[in-house]
């Protein structure tokens, strides 16, 4: 490219160069004619500009004409130069243009073609997944259909022993029947909290908007044989009304309500409050109460399955109801946490739509109040 442009600014050089000698060579030789005719009287113009009036000679006139036509073939050689230079650099430019238009079309043939081939990977692997949920499904009511059918047969025949014999029974030998028929219980509780869990990840959410009050009632409502003769003091704040699936929120608030009720009971008298925050500016459902609370260090293993952190002898539980409630939450787009100390209750926040991460912990303790 650097050796055409040297070639090219010769050639003008060399143009420039013979358009000037023919310029002088005219000069010289209208003046050498006008020399070797001096004692002839030659025919002379008289042109008027304005208050300026110039005498020009025949020759004078000749060589001005020369003069201006090799300035018009200067100029015009200059343009042709220019154009040329132009051409040569919008030629480059389409060039340039072209690469980059055949490289970004490469480029988007590769990108659709990957996008393919991950489509595939993604069709190939729902089907792996969904061909894994039969069978898990398939799986788990068959276990629960085998775990139950034993169970059904130690209760039944716990339930004889204690009615047809119990009265020959010493106190140790009604003790170990009760320990029997209780684990017995438990176990068929934890089967049915298990699948209830497991058919939360395969139940297809069916939002809309529900009156969390009105739904904190009916849980409380229902939650009422439980606390007979106890001394609760309810406090049910304003709710805020949620775009969510009805029975599995109701599911949430069941869980929760049924731990403050549960762990409230060494309380003479129990305070179990609900309300509503605003945590980094989206709403979030408080559940607090003046319970047995718990070590916030160990606040992270709440929603595990089996997680417990009170013992069976204190409270009663399966462990499988808080890791429900995550779920539920999970699965609506939210996000779930608590915050307690020892002997001093606990406090439960859900949203229940996708918020920023980060921690506010002071912010929501400070904006919720303590009770």
């Amino acid at each position: 490219m650097s050796a055409k442009k040297s070639i090219g600014g010769f050639k003008l050089v060399v143009i420039f160069a013979a358009l000037f000698c023919s310029a002088v060579l005219g000069y010289m030789a209208g003046v050498h004619e006008a020399s070797t005719k001096a004692d002839t009287p030659s025919k002379t113009y008289v042109v008027n500009l304005g208050s300026l009036h110039l005498t020009l000679s025949v020759g004078a006139i000749g060589v001005l004409v020369i003069f201006l036509l090799t300035m018009l073939l200067a100029a015009a050689v200059l343009f042709a130069a220019v154009a040329s230079r132009r051409r040569r650099q919008a030629e480059a430019a389409n060039r340039e243009l072209t690469n980059e238009v055949r490289e970004r079309t490469r480029a988007e043939e590769e990108v659709h073609q990957l996008n393919a081939e991950l489509e595939h990977r993604v069709a190939a692997r729902t089907e792996q997944l969904d061909a894994a949920n039969k069978e898990l499904e398939a799986f788990s009511y068959s276990v629960a259909h085998d775990l139950r059918a034993p169970l059904r047969h130690i209760n039944g025949f716990s339930k004889i022993l204690q009615e047809d014999y119990g009265s020959a029974l010493d106190a140790t030998a009604q003790h170990y029947l009760k320990s029997v028929s209780d684990a017995a219980r438990n176990m068929g509780q934890l089967v049915d909290d298990l699948l209830k869990m497991g058919q939360i990840g395969r139940q297809a959410l069916v939002r809309r908007p529900i009156n969390l009050n009105a739904l904190v009632e009916s849980v409380r409502q229902e939650l009422e044989p439980e606390y007979v003769g106890r001394q609760i003091d309810w406090r049910i704040g304003e709710l805020p009304s949620v775009d969510c699936d009805p029975g599995l929120m109701k599911q949430v608030l069941a869980n929760l309500l049924s731990n403050a009720v549960k762990y409230t009971r060494p309380r003479e008298k129990a305070v179990i409050e609900v309300g509503q925050v605003h945590v980094d500016g989206a709403p979030a459902i408080f559940v607090r109460d003046n319970g047995a609370g718990f070590d916030q260090q160990y606040a992270h293993k709440l929603f595990g399955v089996f997680q417990r952190l009170h013992s069976a002898e204190e409270f009663e539980g399966t462990g499988v109801g808080l890791a429900t409630v995550g779920r539920i939450v999970q699965k609506h787009g939210g996000r779930i946490w608590a915050e307690a100390e020892v002997d001093k209750g606990a406090t439960f926040f859900f949203t229940l739509a996708g918020d920023r991460q980060g921690s506010a912990y002071a912010t929501k303790s400070v904006a919720a109040g303590k009770l």
